[in-house]
């Protein structure tokens, strides 16, 4: 099952989607697509909701 992840780089944060997997006996969260920052997650779910209607 596939997850918004957030990381915080230097002091900025990005949004990714990801799956946990294993490999080799341990997880690891394999990256599905980047998706950018706040301003590019809320024009991808605003477009994703123009889309359903």
């Amino acid at each position: 099952m596939a997850f918004i992840r957030v990381k915080k780089i230097k002091g900025n944060e990005y949004f990714y989607l990801v799956e946990n997997v294993r490999e080799k006996g341990k997880i690891r969260q394999k990256v599905l697509k980047y998706i950018g920052t706040k301003k590019n997650l809320a024009s991808m779910l605003s477009n994703d909701k123009k889309r359903d209607r």
